[in-house]
Formats: structure tokens, C-alpha cells, sequence
């Protein structure tokens, strides 16, 4: 395995980390580094990390977009009484692929 495969190897575990992990750290020295949070703040279509590093004592942030059905469901419900709290799959995930509309295949 080439340097360029073992570099692409080393981001993409970075990335797909299932805690995030230090930005600087990982910038300076390509060392993975788990963050310690520091706050969370919850929104009804994301989420944002306030992180620090333990090792190099600097802070970065995390966000990851996400929702819970029922949030969506229950706004759904509230712009059409009309469906009585019934939603088939399919529309419903019509509609939960367009919460982020920029990541439609269009």
C-alpha cells in the first residue's frame, strides 16, 4: 500500500471516528485524538459539540444534522390534520429526504 492509500485510510477512520476526534491534532501531527465534551447543544434538526483536546488543549466543534421522526411526524400532522395522524412510508420519506433538500440527487 502506497503513502497517498495509507494517508486517504488514515482521514477517512479520522472522519468516520464514532467520537469526534481533534482537528488539530490531527492537522499538525495526524495523531487521533478522542475530544472531551465541553457543552452540547441540542436543535430540533441538529446537533453541535463543544470539544476540547486533551492533548494539545485546544477546542473544536462537531455538528452532525439529524431529527427524530416524531419531531418531523408532528409537524406534518399540525400542516395536514387532514391525514388524521397517518402518514404512508413512502410519503413520509419523501418528505424526510427534503429536510435537507442540498443533499437531494437532483
Amino acid at each position: 500500500m502506497d503513502d497517498a492509500q495509507r494517508f486517504k485510510e488514515l482521514v477517512q477512520a479520522h472522519l468516520q471516528a464514532p467520537e469526534p476526534e481533534c482537528r488539530w491534532c490531527f492537522a499538525i501531527d495526524l495523531q487521533r485524538v478522542k475530544g472531551n465534551v465541553i457543552a452540547q447543544y441540542s436543535f430540533p434538526d441538529a446537533m453541535l459539540l463543544h470539544l476540547s483536546c486533551p492533548r494539545c488543549g485546544g477546542e473544536f466543534t462537531f455538528y452532525a444534522e439529524g431529527w427524530e421522526a416524531d419531531y418531523l411526524k408532528n409537524l406534518i400532522f399540525k400542516l395536514h390534520p387532514e391525514f388524521n395522524r397517518k402518514i404512508a412510508q413512502r410519503l413520509f420519506r419523501e418528505i424526510n429526504n427534503r429536510v435537507f433538500v442540498e443533499y437531494l440527487d437532483i
